[in-house]
Order: C-alpha cells, then structure tokens, then sequence
C-alpha cells in the first residue's frame, strides 16, 4: 500500500466499508455517502460529520454500558432458584394432595345444581312459552311497583343519584362484575373443589337454584321494569301499551352506562349482550346482587369478610347502571338471606353439617 494512500471507511446507509483507495472530492457523490477515518488504537472512533452532511448513530458498544446495567436489573428481579423450586415443589404437593371426585360425588354435584340448570332452561325459552310477560305484554306489568314504593321510602331516587355522577372510567369499573357473573356459577365452584370443599358445593348450587325459582315466581306475580328503562318511558312520554313496547324494543337495552362503552370501543358488545333477554320485566330482586351473595354465605367463615367487597362493588353497579333500584338490592338480599336461614334449619333438623352463613 502507498503512503499516500489510507485505510478509510465508507459508512453508506449506517453500514461500514473498508476502502484502501485516496479519498477525493470526486470519488463519491457527498449526498449520497460519506467518508469517516478508519478507527485506530491511538485514536478511537468518534461521531464526525462532513460538511454537516448527516448525523452518526453512536456505535453498539457505546450502549453495551446501559444494556448490561439493564439485563443486570432484570436478572435482580428474577426469583432465585430456591425460591422457584419450593414453589414447584409446594406446587406438586398441592396437586397430590387434590383427591378426584368419584363417580357418586358427581351425581350428587349435578343432582344439587339440578333446580337451577332446570332455571336456566325456563329462562331460556321464556319467549317462546310467554309464562313471564315479554315485552311485547308490557300491559300486564306494573310498571310503577317498585318506582312508587321507592318514592315513599327515599327523599330522592338513589339510582339517579349515583348515575349523575359518572364518566367513561366508571362505566368500565361497573362493568366487570357484570361481565363476570355469568361466570360465577362455574368458577366458585371449582374453587370450592381446589379447597376440598364438597359440601359447599352441594350448599351452593342449592341455594342458588331456590333463589333463582324465587325470582321466577316474583317475576310472575310482580313483574317489573328496570329502572333506565322506565326513565327512558318517562323521557319519551309513551303512554299507548302498543307504543310503549315498540319503544322498549327500540331502546338501548343495555342501560347507559354501557351504551357509552359501546360507543366507545365502537360495537355493540353490551347492546348485543343485553337485547336478547328473555324476561325483560324481571329488575326485582336483583339477580346481579343474588348471585353474589349465594357465594358469601356458602364461603369458608374467614373469606367472607374480604368477599362482601365484591357484594357492595356488585350493588353499586347496578344502581349507577341504571338496571336495578335500591329495592331489588334489598330485595335480594332478603330473598337470599331468608332461604339460607331456611337450609340451616332444615340442615339442623337433619343433624347435617351446614356451613351457610347464620342470619
């Protein structure tokens, strides 16, 4: 290699190539390329511009300081060995110790939840049967029942009270509970079986069926209309009973507080979920309350105090929904609190063990 000549590199599109050839004004378009002094040990390579043409990105080794500080931190915050392997091994003692339920455990599972499978099916094919009035019976219901005893009882409706105060956090906050409890019937009892706890499975589902017949036989004495859509009555002064179903079927079904998450995500996720109810008059007792309150007196005594959180965050959510009014929570609870009273008597007159809450 001549003297006059010096090992350079040629950084085109952020990649280095190495040219022994003179550098010149005319050897490379500047636009397009520029040329940088090949790094040596006496003089380590640093960003350089020609020209003010373009900027250099530091080299990779210039971040391997912060890289490693950053897989450094991340590997502190990994669980030490021991601590995982005492968790795999506590893990594979607890499943061990998991007894299967044998085949008349099953029986007697299925033979508990019997009444309220039986409920769900009624339920179902309710608009077909019509014994609960549908929409399109809106004559037959009693619209103010509820409304007028809630006049008396409060200086204010308190369900409007709570929905004043409301914006699109809160919406999705009264939203879980009712997202899940259409799973609460499956969930709580496969807790219940990871804790080894047959008995209240047992105890559950029968306390939930007879609450749910005591709903369908509300329903068909004193059918009722949720509240958001009876305001929605009142807003659009319907009278006529032909007008007043047609109104009803043209609602937001969902209530407002999910028809605002609706327009929000921009699908009618809650409108879909809720236009298809089969008792459209069924807003007392509260279902939505009932259902959480089978699980908190049927729990082992020392979780029911964190649950009952859950029991309110569920009661207020059907007040700021608009679905439900302070009565159908009462109502609820009531309903749910004289059956459980009923099973641990009935418990007792049978000398069974009975873990229900006592009222």
């Amino acid at each position: 290699m001549d003297a006059s000549q010096s090992v350079f590199k040629l950084q085109v599109n952020g990649q280095y190539v190495t040219s022994s050839e003179p550098v010149t004004s005319s050897s490379h378009d500047k636009s397009t390329s520029v040329y940088t002094k090949a790094p040596s040990d006496d003089h380590p390579s640093t960003p350089q511009s020609n020209g003010g043409v373009g900027r250099h990105s530091l080299p990779l080794h210039h971040h391997r300081p912060v890289i490693g500080s950053l897989i450094s931190l991340f590997l502190q915050r990994l669980p030490s060995p021991s601590s995982v392997r005492f968790a795999a091994l506590r893990a594979s003692h607890w499943w061990k110790q998991l007894r299967v339920p044998s085949r008349q455990d099953v029986q007697r599972i299925v033979l508990s939840a019997a009444p309220y499978l039986l409920f769900l099916f009624f339920y179902g094919i309710n608009p077909y049967t019509r014994v609960l009035p549908v929409a399109a019976d809106i004559g037959r219901a009693n619209l103010m029942n509820v409304s007028a005893w809630e006049g008396r009882l409060f200086p204010w409706q308190l369900h409007v009270v709570v929905s004043s105060v409301h914006f699109l956090p809160l919406d999705f906050v009264a939203a879980v509970p009712y997202l899940g409890h259409y799973v609460i019937p499956v969930l709580y009892p496969a807790f219940l079986y990871l804790l080894d706890r047959l008995e209240l499975i047992l105890q559950f589902y029968r306390l939930l069926g007879l609450t749910m017949w005591g709903h369908y036989v509300i329903w068909l004495v004193a059918p009722t209309l949720p509240p958001w859509a009876l305001d929605f009555l009142a807003a659009h002064q319907a009278t006529n009973a032909s007008i007043m179903a047609e109104t009803i079927l043209a609602a937001h079904k969902e209530g407002p507080a999910f028809a605002r998450i609706d327009s929000f995500i921009g699908s009618p996720f809650f409108h879909g979920m809720f236009v298809g109810n089969p008792v459209p008059f069924g807003s007392f007792p509260s279902g939505h309350v009932a259902w959480p309150m089978c699980i908190l007196v049927t729990l082992p005594g020392h979780l029911r105090s964190r649950f009952s959180v859950y029991v309110v965050w569920v009661a207020w959510a059907t007040l700021y929904t608009g679905h439900h009014y302070v009565l159908d929570i009462i109502g609820a609870l009531a309903l749910v609190g004289g059956l459980a009273r009923l099973m641990g008597h009935v418990a007792q007159a049978q000398q069974t063990r009975c873990s229900i809450l006592p009222l």
